[in-house]
């Protein structure tokens, strides 16, 4: 399991669907939504710790 960069979920990578490639690196996501907000600032999401837990304040499908 790995992370999504965007909300903190658990994504199984080898079933993951939802997938970008930046700078090298594959990144994995639990919505389009994620993965859009991702793909619109890449920078803003890469290597930073989560701080938060999960999907609080942000909608999802």
């Amino acid at each position: 399991m790995v992370k999504d960069p965007v909300c903190g979920m658990d994504v199984d990578e080898r079933t993951a669907q939802l997938k970008s490639e930046h700078m090298g690196k594959t990144y994995y996501f639990c919505s389009p939504g994620c993965r859009k907000s991702f793909d619109a600032d890449p920078h803003k999401y890469m290597g930073e710790a989560m701080k938060h837990g999960g999907h609080e304040g942000h909608a999802h499908h």
